[in-house]
């Protein structure tokens, strides 16, 4: 059993699905349904375009119960199929216009349509006009819908929660995209995916041919086995090209921005690499390039890296590397494992400056996060009888010991580098 939610306009729908039922509850303060005799409609639907439904009066509630087979074509396999293929699948969704004008309602979403194999739509959940949400569909929300479905079908850049909510107008990066967006009307644009599918299939025509079933399979084998080879003989050398060089590379230019005292460079050159996977030098001068980078002020800054040196555990580096790169869930796991409390408490600030910042979720979320974050850090700091400001103070304490010369190593550091470059390209 598993759940799924289909979000559009103002309609919430939670559909709770097992096997081939996908089951719904509707609150009758949502609807306006007088008498039970009036939901029929929904159940008596078409079994050509929408899929079959029951419905079930419970108390204060409706139970829809749509069967879904498991056998069609969900959004995610209309994605794979040919360009021919998904133009003729977008005319035989077009053909649904004809229920603008009865009392069904419904929408286009690609969670609410299915397809069969020969590509015909069934919608899956409809309402009933001023009854049952959607209470209203007018031939401009149609027109919208198929044009929001049709280039989300296509493109790699947009999908249809994106486009129907503000980015259609934007969606112009293909002759296919600006010619469906600027539709007019029904008509045209339904005219426009017609003759690009007419285009297309006889494109399809011309290039795809059939051929013996014995014949195609050997020609698969050969081609498989021939993959496989040049796979077997390629790899190293791919592996060297596009992994080990470049890896190798990055470091020599950070080493390089590092010497060269700018942080900003060398958080550049390793920004995409795998920080767990660094050399003990590059976590290094990672972490203090981060710190150096970190909104503190120049005393707690001098603080920190005088606790940090070529010897520090590695995991105190990686908690730097992640705090300076917004990773914060990360770095608290780092904190927590050095059992380190003003590590700890310094990353619940960010987590919690992190939550108020953030746009994607709501209000009530963000309260919540950013309230649970709170609680804990006031939990640290009366345990630990710290204020704010002694928080910042104390960062620079390391959880395991640092020895009180790491100054004069960062130092003998930077000057082994200056003396010795092979030895950097080696580092």
């Amino acid at each position: 059993m598993k759940e799924k939610k289909i979000e559009f306009d103002t309609l919430s729908l939670q559909f709770t699905i097992q096997d081939d039922s996908w089951q719904l509850r509707l609150a009758k303060s949502q609807t306006r349904v007088k008498d039970d005799r009036q939901i029929r409609i929904v159940t008596e639907a078409s079994d050509d375009t929408f899929v079959p439904a029951e419905v079930k009066d419970e108390d204060d509630a409706f139970i829809f119960s749509f069967i879904v087979d498991q056998s069609t074509k969900k959004w995610e396999d209309l994605r794979q199929l040919h360009q021919h293929e998904k133009l003729r699948l977008l005319c035989n969704l077009a053909q649904v216009k004809k229920y603008l004008t009865t009392r069904l309602t419904f929408f286009l979403h690609p969670d609410n349509v299915v397809f069969d194999d020969n590509l015909m739509p069934f919608i899956i959940y409809r309402g009933v006009r001023n009854l049952v949400p959607p209470f209203d569909i007018s031939e401009q929300d149609f027109m919208k819908q198929l044009k929001c479905f049709s280039i989300a079908l296509f493109s790699k850049k947009f999908n249809f929660d994106q486009l129907y909510n503000g980015a259609l107008e934007r969606a112009k990066d293909t002759e296919f995209e600006k010619r469906v967006s600027e539709s007019k009307s029904l008509e045209q644009l339904i005219d426009y995916l017609e003759e690009s599918y007419r285009d297309e299939q006889d494109k399809a025509d011309k290039t795809m041919q059939m051929v013996p079933t014995k014949r195609f399979r050997l020609f698969k084998r050969l081609s498989i086995i021939m993959i496989i080879v040049a796979v077997l003989l390629g790899a190293p050398l791919v592996y060297f090209g596009l992994v080990s060089l470049p890896y190798q590379q990055h470091q020599l230019d950070a080493h390089e921005e590092y010497l060269a005292s700018d942080y900003g460079g060398v958080i550049s050159a390793l920004e995409n690499e795998n920080a767990e996977n660094l050399p003990q030098a590059s976590k290094y001068i990672l972490a203090y390039s981060y710190i150096n980078t970190e909104q503190l002020s120049d005393s707690d800054k001098s603080v920190i890296m005088n606790n940090i040196s070529l010897n520090s555990d590695a995991n105190y580096l990686l908690y730097w590397i992640y705090n300076g790169s917004g990773e914060f869930e990360k770095a608290m796991e780092k904190a927590r494992y050095l059992d380190d409390p003003q590590l700890i408490m310094h990353g619940l600030i960010k987590q919690i400056e992190q939550a108020q910042n953030n746009p994607d979720i709501s209000g009530t979320e963000r309260d919540e996060k950013v309230n649970e974050l709170q609680n804990e850090l006031d939990e640290y700091r009366e345990e630990y009888n710290l204020d704010a400001n002694e928080e910042e103070n104390e960062l620079g304490t390391e959880g395991s010991s640092e020895t009180d010369d790491a100054q004069n190593e960062e130092q003998n550091a930077r000057d082994s580098d200056n003396n010795n470059g092979d030895d950097n390209n080696d580092e």
